[in-house]
């Protein structure tokens, strides 16, 4: 079966469609050739529709390059539309070399064309465009004949799968790789712990009471206080790697937000950093975990700091709800691009060069685990503010309370 050639195309004996319509107008009379018209007018809309309800972008270039039809989707797609007909195609797709193509063998086209193109106008897109000639080459002496359709056919979905799924093996791998490393140091850390107790007992069986030996006994207190915060960071970052539900306790949120500020104290004083805290008169118990939010408190009031290197203020306000307990972390620093803004949550991406990327991602984690959200708001140049939003207690039992397993049944005599 032959496939019918296109309304556009010229026909075997050189007489296109309007050739043979003008020769027929004279042999119709009035009311023939009105039913005539309105059934060519009726089949132009039919098929413009069809083509209009087609999801693929298309347009027909003539001989000299100028659009000539453009459908719905193209509009949608490329930002070309109705106005841009008798436009020069190369305005719009300027990646290929049109006159090249139209001196080449129709034949040849797929040289031309079957490639992805990104697009950024009216949104950003991926798409695949195919050139496909008309049925027969048109007379290159004469304006305004068909020559080709382009096709454009949307693969943003696919192309962002992709690029996600690459994106998440590489995740993964420096993930495991990460793990690999953080696991390693726990056994120096735990060499390191050992041995500087030995040495607090050997000094606190030396009666002396010289100065030195007391120095010395506060810079190993100070020494082993530090190899503890390093093993919990560690076994932190281990679980923001391979997550574990947080062990709900009663805990006292002002005394967790003093110890994390403590880490960083000498720090804070060698920057000349002000850091101002209010809390209500009183806060509604609060169920989490001691050392995972420890963490999240320190690792923002790290962040906070690094982003001040030349001193500033640190205002922390806790604030509370029908719903969550606010801790509002607000700094002085250089603030947060909207470009930064919109990866920082991205795992490995840092605004630092010695950042690791992980800090807010294992804050993020832990936020979520006890059921609660981060908010993150800043302006390049302002400073930012980071809240974390806890659930009150009773919303915390609702959300992460489970029901007991099944307890097997005993059918063994005692």
């Amino acid at each position: 079966m032959s496939n019918p050639q296109p309304a556009f195309a010229m026909d075997h004996k050189s007489k296109n469609f309007y050739d043979r319509l003008v020769e027929r107008m004279d042999r119709l009379d009035p009311s023939s050739l009105q039913t005539y018209l309105l059934r060519l007018i009726n089949e132009k809309g039919f098929f413009e529709g069809i083509f209009n309800t087609i999801r693929e972008g298309i347009i027909v270039i003539d001989n000299k390059l100028k659009i000539r039809f453009v459908n719905s989707a193209c509009e949608t797609l490329l930002g070309i539309g109705p106005s841009d007909v008798d436009q020069y195609i190369g305005r719009f797709i300027k990646h290929l070399d049109w006159d090249e193509m139209l001196s080449a063998d129709p034949n040849a086209w797929g040289n031309f064309s079957r490639r992805e193109m990104e697009v950024f106008y009216p949104e950003h897109r991926f798409l695949t465009f195919y050139i496909m000639p008309v049925a027969e080459r048109p007379d290159m002496a004469k304006s305004g004949l068909p020559l080709a359709t382009l096709i454009f056919h949307d693969v943003t979905d696919v192309c962002l799968a992709n690029e996600k799924h690459v994106e998440t093996q590489k995740v993964k791998a420096i993930t495991q790789l990460a793990a690999g490393v953080a696991h390693e140091l726990g056994n120096p850390l735990n060499s390191l712990g050992i041995h500087l107790q030995l040495l607090q007992r050997a000094l606190s069986k030396n009666s002396s009471t010289a100065p030195e030996l007391a120095s010395a006994a506060e810079h190993l207190a100070i020494a082993s206080q530090e190899v503890r915060r390093l093993d919990g960071i560690v076994k932190n970052f281990l679980n923001a790697v391979r997550p574990v539900p947080p062990q709900l306790r009663p805990l006292d949120l002002h005394q967790l937000l003093a110890t994390a500020i403590g880490f960083m104290r000498q720090e804070i004083e060698d920057k000349n950093i002000q850091v101002d805290i209010s809390f209500p008169d009183s806060i509604p118990s609060l169920l989490g975990d001691r050392d995972q939010l420890t963490q999240a408190f320190f690792n923002i009031v790290k962040n906070a700091i690094q982003a001040m290197p030349d001193g500033g203020q640190l205002h922390i306000a806790c604030s509370v709800n029908d719903l969550y307990v606010n801790l509002k972390f607000v700094d002085s620093g250089r603030g947060i691009s909207e470009q930064e803004l919109s990866r920082i949550l991205e795992p490995y991406y840092s605004t630092k060069n010695s950042g690791t990327g992980l800090g807010l991602i294992i804050v993020d984690r832990i936020v979520r685990a006890h059921g609660g959200e981060l908010a993150i708001e800043s302006q390049s140049g302002r400073g930012a503010a980071f809240t974390i939003s806890l659930p009150r207690q009773a919303r915390v039992t609702r959300q992460l309370q489970q029901s007991p397993p099944p307890q097997p049944e005993d059918n063994q005599q005692p």
